[in-house]
């Protein structure tokens, strides 16, 4: 099932007198907002707690494809950042990514002074999975691998049956201290 455009995107998409880019949401630690444009934008999404400056890539950022469909499955979205900057490359290598929102916003601006025409509409919204780096002699990419609320859908919910989950969880608990060790002779119920 599809959604529906804000009317004031359809005019702006009927008119054709626009130009698009997308904004970028990392939500780290120190949230990251970025844009594919040649040119800084400040703008307000749903999700970035007001107004902010979203920082001008350019042709350094790049993402795979986005796709809506009406069944449930796995989005999955790469984010390349080529040549990148030593802080991008700091954030794959630290592992402080993982499981962190991501979301693109597509935003329409007017051709003549790059004014924001419409609220910025939500086109992604998923987790960090996954990074990498890779370096040449040129220049370094490093790579995001973004999935939507459902990349873990056919993770089992649990619990490992070993001392040391227990342990994080009920701290002094002996009850799985041997759950590891091999019982050859268990005697249940009354002694003949």
């Amino acid at each position: 099932m599809s959604r529906p455009l804000p009317a004031g995107a359809v005019a702006i998409l009927n008119s054709r007198a626009f130009i698009t880019c997308e904004l970028v949401e990392f939500q780290l630690s120190t949230p990251l907002y970025l844009t594919n444009a040649q040119f800084d934008i400040a703008a307000s999404t749903e999700t970035s707690s007001g107004t902010q400056t979203y920082l001008a890539q350019g042709t350094f950022l790049a993402y795979s494809g986005v796709r809506e469909i009406d069944e449930i499955r796995v989005n999955n979205i790469n984010i390349t950042f080529s040549g990148a900057s030593n802080a991008y490359i700091n954030i794959a290598l630290n592992d402080n990514y993982l499981h962190r929102a991501f979301r693109i916003y597509k935003v329409f601006l007017n051709n003549s002074d790059m004014a924001l025409l419409t609220d910025p509409i939500m086109i992604y919204d998923g987790a960090i999975v996954g990074a990498s780096v890779q370096e040449s002699a040129t220049e370094s990419v490093v790579t995001f691998q973004t999935a939507n609320e459902f990349y873990d859908f056919d993770r089992t919910a649990g619990r490992k049956t070993n001392n040391g989950s227990q342990q994080r969880v009920f701290p002094g608990d002996r009850g799985m201290e041997f759950s590891t060790s091999a019982v050859q002779d268990i005697r249940w119920g009354r002694a003949s």
